[in-house]
């Protein structure tokens, strides 16, 4: 039993360990792993096999055969009432028997096949698109995790670096007061003491916010018990990629947007149940046979029957075959489904006339809200430097007068408050630039290839 226990930590201890990533890949783990995505394509190819059983049904959809077996009587001559010789069932002698009958019927409606072909091709593209737009939309939010994450980072390393610092200078005053030194006062003390909760909160915000984006992760990678993820990259930059131009963004739209896709696919898959609407109108034809074929060994008693297709009471040998017609009389319920396929065409046609501006204006705003996140990053950058500045100026004067504390903690605490506003704004602006992707109709994987 101790044997098995430890093989068993082993085993846990083999399999946990750190799940490491970077963007790219994190997101393609997170779409490989995500359920609702396997779902959606495991959808598709339902549709996709119900093309195939429409191929299927092509040819010969119905075709019977039924055989059977077993014991049929003999037959023996009898002389009836009127005196003509007949054959009569002699059940003394009984002998083997076997028969078959085959039915079979082949549509000759051959625009009906091929619209509902084109129609199931149709939704099937309809739904490959819809699956690609949900997969855009699944990327933002692996790429806001990612992001998400590295904030949680910095701000747990600002956090820290603050409590540190924080202490220190505590440490400092305390010193000094119990050495009644001059130029510190007990308010300057109660000030420092009075800033320290607002520090305290900060590392008590980023811890919840690294649990929180680390169960978001965990949900995402299917990650098991005991792995942990860490992102390849260990600080939070401005993303690498090229910013498109507005132009690009434009045709980049155009041309890749899954949603425009989806309705081209869509006003297909409604002109072709419109023409299969319109097809059922129509009378329909087809091809129809049977054949049945009964032998019996059992003879006539006198003589053994070796002709396969003689034909007496229990032999038999017929057969049919011919071209069929059927119209349906309830023409107006035919009638109401083309108007019904005809109305919803129209409804698409209407709805491609403004798609295609609609999407391309929703890019043009995601872009524009790019570009301001950049500025008000740009913006936080020197900002912050010039705070880095002012600090560096105040640590210096610090150190020759000890009374200017509360200048110190006032650049110090400008200082922690705009790095983490520039934080805040290069994830604000990476987020954004990942959902202009989607908003074009790129994958991370091909916006960086072309980017």
């Amino acid at each position: 039993m101790k044997k098995f226990l430890l093989l068993t930590m082993l085993a846990g201890i083999a399999v946990a360990g750190e799940v490491r990533y970077d963007c790219l890949r994190f997101v393609e783990a997170g779409l490989a792993n995500d359920p609702q995505i396997a779902e959606a394509r495991f959808g598709t190819e339902s549709k996709k096999e119900k093309i195939q059983s429409l191929k299927a049904e092509a040819i010969l959809p119905t075709l019977d055969v039924s055989m059977m077996v077993g014991p049929a009587p003999g037959l023996k001559e009898s002389v009836d009432n009127w005196g003509d010789t007949v054959d009569v069932y002699d059940f003394s002698k009984m002998g083997p028997f076997w028969g078959v009958q085959a039915k079979f019927v082949q549509p000759l409606n051959l625009g009906q096949y091929r619209s509902g072909k084109r129609a199931l091709e149709a939704d099937v593209q309809q739904k490959s698109f819809a699956i690609e737009n949900a997969l855009l939309r699944k990327e933002v939010e692996l790429q806001t995790y990612y992001y998400n994450y590295l904030l949680a980072l910095e701000m747990k390393r600002l956090a820290a670096d603050a409590q540190k610092r924080v202490d220190e200078a505590y440490e400092q005053m305390e010193e000094a007061l119990d050495d009644d030194d001059p130029n510190v006062s007990q308010m300057d003390f109660l000030n420092l003491k009075a800033k320290m909760h607002t520090v305290k909160e900060g590392v008590t915000e980023a811890e919840l916010g690294m649990k929180r984006v680390q169960l978001a992760i965990r949900f995402s990678l299917n990650l098991q018990d005991g792995d942990v993820f860490a992102a390849e990259d260990t600080v939070l930059v401005p993303r690498k990629e090229k910013l498109p131009l507005l132009e690009e963004v434009r045709l980049l739209t155009l041309q890749s947007n899954p949603e425009l896709k989806q309705l081209s696919a869509g006003l297909i898959a409604k002109r072709t149940q419109m023409d299969l609407a319109e097809a059922k109108l129509a009378p329909e034809f087809f091809v129809l046979g049977e054949v049945e074929y009964v032998k019996s060994w059992a003879g006539n008693r006198k003589v053994m029957q070796k002709d396969a297709f003689a034909e007496d009471a229990v032999n038999k040998l017929s057969g049919v075959i011919g071209i069929g017609l059927r119209y349906r009389l309830n023409f107006w319920k035919q009638w109401a489904g083309y108007r019904e396929a005809r109305v919803e065409y129209r409804g698409l046609k209407m709805k491609e006339a403004y798609a295609a501006d609609g999407l391309m204006a929703k890019a043009e705003e995601q872009y524009y809200q790019v570009v301001a996140a950049q500025e008000k990053m740009d913006a936080l950058k020197e900002s912050l430097k010039a705070s880095e500045a002012i600090l560096k100026g105040a640590a210096m004067q610090y150190d020759l007068d000890k009374s200017k504390t509360g200048e110190l903690v006032s650049a110090y605490t400008q200082n922690v408050t705009l790095q983490k506003d520039y934080l805040f704004a290069v994830c604000k602006y990476n987020v954004e630039v990942a959902e202009l992707i989607a908003r074009m109709g790129l994958s991370l994987k091909d916006y960086q290839s072309r980017f």
